[in-house]
């Protein structure tokens, strides 16, 4: 048991050193998987609506292809100093609460990609031009990640009703582990 604390400070030390290393990479999370609503203004999208756009601006694109008269997709230089899930570059495309952007009125809404993160083209933000403080300025819309299933049961929860706590820790990346090993701790 004394042998078990110097071993388990070693390796809470190698976690967070690795934790620090690995950066936003572990802080952010790209793409539409965890992806809920976004309002933007007054106007809610769907997580389909945003993945609608997504899929036809990326498509755009990689085939060197854009619509409209403002020829989107086009390149972001987020001279607003808007904060997105990677440093760019950007690309923005329309989003439309019906329908997918075709060339005709864009309105005010665009989601934000970064085209190639990691060789992918992914969703890293959305943003609207209702209420920019600028003329053809943008603000963020807000982002809302899906609700997560209720885990919690009533009355007072044990540790035998929580048989995957691990596995929720460790899907919280580096700080879950640490979580788990600060409890290993404490547990001593």
């Amino acid at each position: 048991m004394v042998h078990l604390i110097p071993t388990l400070a070693l390796a809470l030390y190698a976690v967070l050193a690795t934790a620090d290393a690995a950066g936003p990479a572990l802080d952010r999370r790209q793409g539409t998987a965890s992806l809920g609503s976004v309002m933007c203004g007054t106007h809610s999208y769907t997580k389909a609506q945003i993945d609608a756009a997504v899929a036809e601006g990326c498509r755009l694109h990689r085939a060197g292809e854009q619509l409209g008269t403002s020829k989107y997709p086009h390149r972001f230089n987020n001279r607003e100093g808007l904060v997105f899930a990677t440093s760019g570059p950007y690309q923005e495309f329309p989003v439309l609460e019906s329908g997918v952007y075709a060339g005709r009125a864009p309105g005010a809404d665009r989601i934000v990609v970064d085209p190639n993160y990691q060789g992918d083209c992914v969703f890293v933000g959305a943003m609207t031009h209702t209420d920019a403080p600028t003329r053809n300025g943008f603000v963020a819309c807000s982002v809302r990640s899906s609700p997560r299933p209720s885990t919690s049961s009533s009355g007072t929860a044990a540790a035998t009703e929580t048989p995957n706590a691990g596995a929720r820790l460790a899907g919280m990346g580096g700080g879950g582990l640490v979580a788990g090993v600060l409890g290993c701790l404490l547990a001593l």
